[in-house]
């Protein structure tokens, strides 16, 4: 399974980001993972995650299957989550995003799905726009010199051009 670079101050996905969950990503080219301990301070309440918090990550998770499966990192605009059971901090998450549809590069379906013991605890499902020029720029400054190493794998697992 092919491990890709992180971002440096992404809340999702950034390894300099102290308070951000730190998502280290990898992929089959079917699907992008992610293993996750969530931290006290990622608690709404003492014995439970976030929402706010299991969201992000379950968005983090859709964005990278647009940009590693679908061939253009993209930003969700629509987004559905189902919390199904209660996430404790410390505890182990699997964390599982697909690219659902490609329509052209120009609109992306994606999925995720959280997982506890292999039992679902949330997920959710999004639409989302590709970035465009300057966005692009932003992003890859964000990887700095790891950059080309995202789009070979963009180039290796991605569909842009998928209908």
């Amino acid at each position: 399974m092919k491990t890709l670079p992180q971002t440096n101050c992404c809340f999702g996905c950034g390894q300099g980001n102290p308070a951000g969950v730190a998502l280290k990503m990898r992929t089959d080219g079917q699907a992008v993972y992610a293993d996750w301990i969530p931290r006290k301070e990622h608690a709404g309440f003492s014995h439970a995650v976030h929402g706010g918090v299991i969201a992000t990550v379950i968005d983090e998770m859709m964005a990278w299957a647009c940009g590693i499966l679908g061939g253009k990192f993209a930003y969700s605009v629509d987004m559905n989550i189902r919390y199904q059971k209660v996430i404790e901090p410390g505890t182990p998450v699997v964390c599982i995003g697909r690219l659902d549809q490609n329509r052209r590069g120009k609109l992306f379906l994606a999925s995720a799905e959280l997982t506890v013991n292999d039992e679902a605890v949330a997920s959710g499902s999004a639409k989302f726009f590709p970035l465009k020029g300057d966005q692009q720029s932003m992003l890859q400054s964000e990887f700095g010199d790891r950059w080309p190493e995202v789009l070979a794998a963009m180039q290796k697992f991605g569909k842009a051009g998928s209908a």
